[in-house]
């Protein structure tokens, strides 16, 4: 009888155990490892490496369950068998299964789910013992199972920021977070994926000045782009990078040192990025700096483009547009017949305002302009049609900010003509 008990108080002690380690396994969250680590970093390491090579508890808890319900209905059964004979063997294996579904399976599963930061304080040594143990047995499983598991997709998303983007997004459905909060979150995740060339504006949007430039030449360019900060380069090649000149300290030396002040003279260092390298350490590395601009080059030095602190808080926020970056929408006469034209105006009304009839009305004049140029824009590049001349005044991060228009007697026909200058 002894033996018999015995048997039963094993199985269900044992199995109840397992269980409970499994729905704590399966149940504990990111959220919930971090807490366990900023409290015990051991234990927290502990449940870590199990999440993230979760087939290695999984194995041992199943051996260890399977073998105590096989080995103790085994016992059990026998020696139950053995004092009260075969004819109430079925009596026993009903209540054995209920014992077993309630006891070892319904309520420790349940427990461990919804207490699982507190079970998982307990049972990460032990799991862990046990994993160590069976580790022989599991290299085997994991060798019988290795063709069933196919590769892994080395592109595939982390389950951890799925897992942050949807907590975002339950909290905002629940209205603890706004959905502007809720975009700074799962855009600030989905930031350790990007790299630097992912957010950089490419080399031909870039604006750069040179030292061949006089001060006058460089406020006039700064003038023309509306720019804080400009990289300046040596003798205009734009792989000879010296550093960068801010738009203020042009403006200080031409008033108060304008015989000998240089750009060169007024440059600041900057930061050499490579494409290849995380977005995050170059938002991390502009944050410890206090640094707001970095030049991208490849492996091999070359300058592929140009980063700034706006374009990667962009990354969290969304676009942010300064007065320079909303495309103006003004008609502006500036005699006979001369107008200056935002790049925001709509070419339909532009029409309207100086009965013209241009073609694409639905689009504004900056694309308008760049779908027909088809090149990099540049102040002072010209087009001709319908008798009409647009020239490109000011340029924005690679968009016309403002545009001038003539109308050319005599030209009527001629389309698509550009001022040989900017080519």
């Amino acid at each position: 009888m002894f033996l018999l008990l015995l048997a039963v108080l094993f199985a269900l002690s044992l199995s109840a155990l397992c269980s409970l380690m499994e729905a704590t396994l399966l149940s504990l969250t990111p959220s919930q490892v971090a807490t366990i680590s900023s409290k015990r970093p051991k234990l927290g390491k502990i449940w870590q490496q199990f999440k993230q090579q979760i087939d290695r508890p999984i194995s041992v808890i199943l051996i260890v369950n399977t073998a105590a319900h096989t080995v103790g209905a085994t016992i059990a059964g026998a020696e139950f068998d053995k004092q009260f004979g075969p004819q109430w063997i079925w009596v026993f294996s009903l209540i054995f299964t209920f014992l077993m579904l309630q006891f070892t399976e319904i309520l420790p599963k349940t427990m461990g789910v919804r207490y699982a930061s507190a079970i998982a304080t307990l049972t990460g040594r032990p799991l862990q013992f046990l994993v160590n143990v069976f580790h022989p047995l599991i290299l085997v499983i994991r060798w019988i199972n290795r063709p069933l598991e196919g590769a892994t997709d080395p592109h595939q998303r982390p389950a951890t920021l799925d897992e942050i983007a949807a907590l975002a997004g339950m909290a905002r459905l629940s209205r603890q977070i706004t959905k502007h909060e809720e975009r700074i979150i799962t855009y600030g995740s989905r930031l350790s994926q990007l790299s630097v060339r992912d957010v950089m504006i490419p080399l031909p949007q870039v604006s750069f000045l040179s030292t061949s430039q006089s001060l006058n030449e460089a406020m006039l360019a700064a003038h023309m782009d509306a720019h804080t900060r400009y990289p300046l380069c040596e003798q205009g090649d734009p792989n000879r990078i010296l550093g960068y000149v801010n738009f203020k300290e042009i403006v200080y030396s031409l008033r108060f040192n304008p015989q000998s002040a240089t750009l060169h003279g007024i440059a600041r260092p900057v930061r050499m990025m490579d494409a290849d390298q995380p977005a995050a350490r170059l938002l991390q590395a502009f944050v410890d700096e206090h640094a707001h601009i970095a030049i991208v080059h490849d492996a091999q030095g070359k300058t592929l483009g140009m980063v700034t602190l706006e374009d990667l808080v962009e990354e969290f926020l969304g676009e942010l547009e300064d007065e320079f970056d909303r495309l103006p929408r003004m008609i502006h006469a500036l005699g006979g017949d001369l107008w200056m034209i935002g790049g925001g105006v709509q070419v339909a009304e532009i029409n309207h305002s100086l009965g013209l009839k241009l073609d694409e009305t639905e689009l504004a004049l900056s694309p308008w302009l760049e779908k027909r140029l088809a090149k990099p824009l540049k102040p002072n590049d010209e087009i001709v049609e319908n008798g009409v001349r647009f020239t490109v005044r000011r340029i924005r991060r690679g968009k016309v900010f403002e545009a001038s228009i003539r109308k050319v007697d005599g030209l009527a026909n001629q389309d698509h003509t550009e001022n040989p200058q900017s080519q």
